[in-house]
């Protein structure tokens, strides 16, 4: 073999090798993207399913088993009430304060972990404007931020509810 028969070989062998190692990380990149996609699918799921679980309840400890006619005669401090648990929540301020950690790599549950954070307030609603009311109102808002040491990013949902009063 010639010394231009080498040259051109070896040019052949390192071009084969630079582009194995672009597909393999092509292949990877697209691995870690779809992983990244499973994660936020799964943070949203969670995300939603609290705010939907929080909406299923009473919009106040005081509305419960009776109407108000005031919201002077809501609760003044929002979070659970003694003894409670999420199993056991009944009104939508409960989950003011409330974590948990989701875990995954089960049977039922292939994923990674997830943190799970709810904040509740008294809002006022102006137009398409939501901002926190220091006095008590006919409005609540939930805020859950869904996080995970697998993710970049928290994910953070909000949602507004009201309490109706008809005579």
């Amino acid at each position: 073999m010639g010394l231009g028969q080498m040259m051109l070989s070896v040019f052949a062998l390192a071009l084969l090798g630079t582009v194995i190692l672009m597909m393999n990380n092509t292949v990877m990149d697209s691995g870690s993207a779809i992983e990244t996609t499973e994660y936020m699918i799964m943070a949203t799921s969670l995300g939603i399913s609290q705010i939907e679980s929080a909406s299923g309840k009473a919009f106040d400890e005081n509305t419960v088993s009776s109407d108000i006619a005031s919201p002077s005669a809501l609760t003044v401090t929002l979070g659970k009430e003694v003894g409670e648990t999420e199993a056991t929540f009944d009104d939508y301020d409960d989950y003011n304060g409330f974590t948990k950690w989701v875990n995954g790599d089960t049977v039922n549950f292939r994923s990674a972990n997830f943190f799970i954070r709810d904040s509740v307030d008294y809002v006022t609603v102006t137009g398409n404007t939501v901002t926190s009311s220091s006095a008590r109102t006919y409005h609540k808002r939930l805020r859950v931020w869904v996080s995970s040491p697998f993710m970049k990013d928290t994910l953070t949902f909000s949602s507004v509810y009201s309490y109706w009063y008809f005579r």
